[in-house]
C-alpha cells in the first residue's frame, strides 16, 4: 500500500512515469511493462490514463509510444497522487480507525514524497531530509 485507500495502478503509474523519465524519449507499453514487473495489457490501461491525466503523450505505430509532456523535473509526484485519488480512491476503510491513525500518521511522508519530482524520483535521490518533518521524542 502506497496511500491509504489507493489502487495499485497509482503504483504502476508512478513506475511508468519513472522509467520514461530514466528513457528520455519514447517508450513502447510492452517496454515500460518489462520494467515495472506489471502484464503489459494493465501497463497500456495505465498509461493511458496518465495521457488522460496530461502527464504523457501518446502515438501509435510502431515508432510510437508514450512520452512525458514535460520535463521530469517539472511533474510532481503529488500531482500524479491527486489525479489517481480523484478517479480511484476507496470509501470502503472510511470508518475503520485503523485507517484513520495510518491515514493520520503517514501525511507528513505523504507531503514529503509529493513534493519530489518524477527526476528526483527516477534518479533514487531525494532531499527528504529537508522535506519531512523534524522527529517528536
Amino acid at each position: 500500500m502506497i496511500w491509504p485507500g489507493s489502487s495499485g495502478r497509482l503504483l504502476s503509474g508512478l513506475k511508468g512515469l519513472c522509467c520514461l523519465a530514466s528513457a528520455k524519449g519514447t517508450m513502447q507499453a510492452h517496454e515500460i511493462a518489462d520494467r515495472i514487473h506489471v502484464s503489459t495489457a494493465e501497463t497500456g490501461k495505465v498509461m493511458q490514463m496518465l495521457v488522460w491525466g496530461g502527464f504523457v503523450t501518446s502515438r501509435r505505430g510502431s515508432k510510437g509510444g508514450f512520452q512525458l509532456t514535460a520535463t521530469p523535473d517539472q511533474i510532481k509526484a503529488g500531482e500524479v497522487v491527486q489525479f489517481f485519488l480523484s478517479k480511484y480512491q476507496s470509501d470502503q476503510d472510511l470508518d475503520c480507525p485503523v485507517m484513520r491513525v495510518l491515514e493520520n500518521y503517514s501525511a507528513p511522508w505523504q507531503e514529503a514524497f509529493g513534493r519530489l519530482t518524477l527526476a528526483e524520483i527516477a534518479a533514487g535521490r531525494s532531499k527528504s531530509k529537508s522535506l519531512l518533518p523534524k522527529r517528536r521524542v
